[in-house]
């Protein structure tokens, strides 16, 4: 089986990569997906209220101002990640589990590097963006600010850093410019592991 990982920073087009390998009828694994999908959990927004009281409005999560909570102060971040983490691992290994007999699986996981998962993956892609392109590609989500799009990015490690990938995508171009990258890294995959 080959595992690849899909990485890099916020709206660098982890999501686009992963959705065109899911065009080529290869199972694929999300982790923000997952993520989402736990935030919806009972236990876990109580979990998340016992230590973020003031991320609730109403008594409903707002994601936005959580990340904004967390993104400030290194300690509360890494508190949430204890309660998200392992609930998004366990949802990876029931995915590797269940695709056991696949030849291929892509897995999109923005802290590959930053929790030193390189060795989990026979290869791994990096989306990379620059920082303008970035910012107008994820401005409209909700509640998003430059202040806290540069907070994210600070707790994720920079693309200079990132030399381990065994591919870098220049995401700043067309779509059809970045399928085309794809669609040759996948052949260079598919060949070389034949």
């Amino acid at each position: 089986m080959i595992k690849i990982g899909i990485t890099g920073t916020i709206g660098s087009g982890k999501t686009f990569a992963l959705n065109f390998f899911k065009s080529k009828r290869i199972k694929t694994f999300s982790a923000d997906f997952e993520v989402k999908n736990i935030l919806k959990g009972i236990l876990v927004k109580e979990k998340i209220f016992k230590l973020f009281p003031e991320a609730f409005i109403s008594k409903k999560l707002n994601k936005s101002l959580l990340a904004s909570i967390v993104f400030n102060n290194s300690k509360k971040l890494s508190n949430l990640e204890k309660i998200i983490h392992p609930l998004v691992k366990l949802e990876k290994k029931k995915f590797l589990e269940k695709n056991k007999n696949k030849k291929i699986l892509v897995m999109e996981i923005p802290l590959i590097f930053e929790k030193k998962n390189i060795k989990n993956y026979d290869y791994i892609i990096l989306m990379s963006v620059n920082k303008k392109n970035q910012f107008n590609r994820i401005k409209n989500r909700k509640n998003m600010s430059y202040k806290l799009f540069n907070k994210i990015l600070k707790n994720q490690i920079s693309n200079t850093k990132k030399r381990f990938a065994h591919f870098v995508i220049n995401n700043n171009h067309s779509k059809i410019e970045t399928k085309k990258k794809l669609q040759i890294i996948l052949n260079k995959i598919l060949s070389t592991s034949l």
